[in-house]
């Protein structure tokens, strides 16, 4: 698992908020024949979760595995070190895990990827992707951004792959 820092010590710049439905569990393939139920499913994923005390109660840990990557170009930052950074916001706090970093090369464009892991408590509140390492009023184009939810199938399949 990889390192989470809260977010209040670092300066992130917002890129993007990763979809909801890409760490809440969706709906049964036979939910889907169901017109209530896919309605149903669809207003909770626009809809700010307000958690009831007994839900928070009964909720663990979540541990979720995201692969991210980011194709950036900052003009005139050349030998910045620049992060993909992902936030979270649980019961306990926002916090930060870094994807991946890099210095800006002299053409002042970088690609960040990898994979992280982590462990939420309780479902999250939300998931975004940032970036680190860049002056206030900086410009930034990102060309490319992906944030997809690894399963544990997933997981282990990339793990045997590697090994």
């Amino acid at each position: 698992m990889n390192e989470k820092i809260p977010t209040k010590f670092l300066k992130l710049k917002h890129l993007v908020d990763v979809p909801r439905s890409e760490y809440m569990d969706g709906p049964s393939p036979k939910d889907l024949l169901d017109a209530g139920k896919r309605k149903s499913f669809l207003s909770m994923l626009r809809k700010t979760p307000k958690p009831t005390a007994e839900a928070l109660s009964t909720q663990g840990p979540v541990k979720l595995t995201f692969n991210a990557a980011a194709w950036m170009r900052v003009p005139d930052s050349s030998q910045k070190t620049v992060s993909l950074v992902i936030c979270y916001k649980d019961r306990s706090g926002e916090y930060a895990v870094v994807v991946d970093e890099a210095d800006i090369g002299a053409d002042y464009s970088l690609m960040l990827s990898g994979c992280v892991t982590i462990e939420s408590d309780g479902t999250p509140e939300y998931i975004k992707a940032c970036c680190a390492g860049i002056s206030e009023g900086q410009l930034t184009f990102v060309d490319e951004l992906h944030v997809q939810k690894l399963t544990a199938k997933t997981v282990t399949s990339n793990t045997l792959k590697t090994a």
